[in-house]
């Protein structure tokens, strides 16, 4: 057995959307009870505190209308978060508290097991109907085969609503495929991608392409009256910017990891932890998203049956890949020069030693070819470029 989420788009109409915003608003009342009962209790006790809950539905009846479910999913929320905290203290890192949550902090609510059913009409949009709410177009762009198991509906900033259905399903395991083709891939601000093949992918910067349309949009949002409606009016736009910003990424990334799973049987990836907190270029590390591109390979070959391998990233730069001697470069240093002859782009040789690495790590007895007189003549910056189609990435 195995848990599938796919996530669908909702068009509400005025009404409903009205009953979806009550909705949101009773749950973060809920929760914030159920922290304050918590923070009275001298000794933890999860079950004192969920058998509140039919209380609190007598003494304020505003909760009747949320469906019993949805507001004991409230107390799961609060203990799951309290065990996140536990955990993190555990890897000795600084926590805090639990905090009550603010009006407009809560985003999602939650039908979980029961409450909701989708009704397919056999058009362009099928119907979710939800207890306690009604009936609501959802436009389910991928057929569920298994059983719905949960429901999460969310309001992103941008004013839409968004449906995570979650599907058991009788997950056929994928036999491991035979290892004949490996890449080792380097990432990057220049190129994003550069392969131990010689290809290279530009990175696209996604967030430069649209900074004067967002700079000039949140110059109008700071004219704006505060809790005015035209304020409200500008700050939806400015979300939708940011939506827009954050949906070409994750289109780029997508097509650039199914081509690397469509056509390499081993991939192997540097496995540094993706924090720029301090770092000048943190904007652009940012926008790039190294560690969304390295999860979506991740589960992809996972699913299809391939390896992903990540290997330690520290020295892929600075040591050759063809004789493991530690050649240092400045981060301005573009070229690698190594005194054993090999002349190449950095990127390019620090992908074949991840490769190498990949390779070692696999214990699959294969080895690197020795470096030739071809191998040792210096490379143009790109040797190729991904062009990407519609939906077809092509080199």
């Amino acid at each position: 057995m195995a848990m599938k989420t796919h996530k669908f788009r909702l068009y509400p109409s005025k009404n409903v959307e009205i009953k979806m915003l009550n909705t949101l608003e009773l749950c973060r009342q809920a929760y914030n009870e159920l922290l304050g009962l918590l923070n009275e209790q001298k000794v933890i006790d999860k079950a004192q505190i969920q058998g509140t809950i039919p209380d609190m539905k007598i003494c304020d009846k505003r909760y009747k209308q949320l469906y019993s479910k949805t507001m004991q999913y409230e107390c799961f929320r609060l203990f799951s978060s309290l065990s996140a905290l536990a955990k993190t203290k555990k890897r000795n890192r600084k926590v805090g508290r639990l905090r009550f949550k603010g009006r407009g902090r809560f985003k999602t609510f939650t039908y979980n097991q029961s409450g909701f059913k989708i009704i397919k009409t056999g058009k362009r949009h099928q119907t979710l109907l939800l207890s306690k709410i009604g009936e609501i177009p959802i436009k389910c762009h991928r057929e569920i085969k298994g059983k719905i198991k949960q429901i999460i509906l969310k309001i992103e900033a941008s004013g839409k609503w968004f449906a995570f259905v979650v599907e058991q399903i009788d997950k056929e395991i994928k036999p491991m495929q035979t290892i004949k083709n490996v890449v080792g891939l380097d990432v990057g601000l220049d190129n994003f991608v550069y392969d131990s093949e010689g290809n290279a992918v530009k990175n696209p910067r996604h967030l430069n392409k649209y900074k004067e349309q967002l700079a000039k949009l949140q110059r109008q949002l700071s004219k704006k009256k505060k809790k005015s409606i035209n304020r409200n009016k500008q700050r939806i736009k400015v979300a939708r910017m940011h939506e827009k910003i954050a949906n070409s990424r994750n289109d780029f990334l997508h097509k650039l990891s199914h081509y690397y799973v469509s056509n390499y049987d081993a991939i192997g990836m540097e496995d540094m932890l993706m924090t720029f907190k301090s770092d000048i270029f943190a904007k652009s590390k940012s926008d790039a998203s190294w560690g969304k591109f390295r999860q979506f390979i991740a589960y992809k070959a996972e699913s299809a049956g391939k390896l992903f391998v990540p290997v330690p990233y520290k020295g892929t730069t600075q040591r050759c890949s063809q004789c493991g001697e530690t050649v240092h470069k400045e981060l301005w240093d573009r070229e690698h020069n190594c005194p054993c002859g090999f002349i190449a782009p950095r990127d390019y040789n620090s992908a074949l030693e991840i490769k190498r690495l990949m390779l070692k790590k696999l214990e699959i007895g294969q080895e690197l070819p020795k470096s030739t007189s071809a191998e040792n003549r210096a490379l143009p910056p790109l040797a190729a470029t991904f062009v990407f189609d519609a939906g077809n990435p092509t080199l």
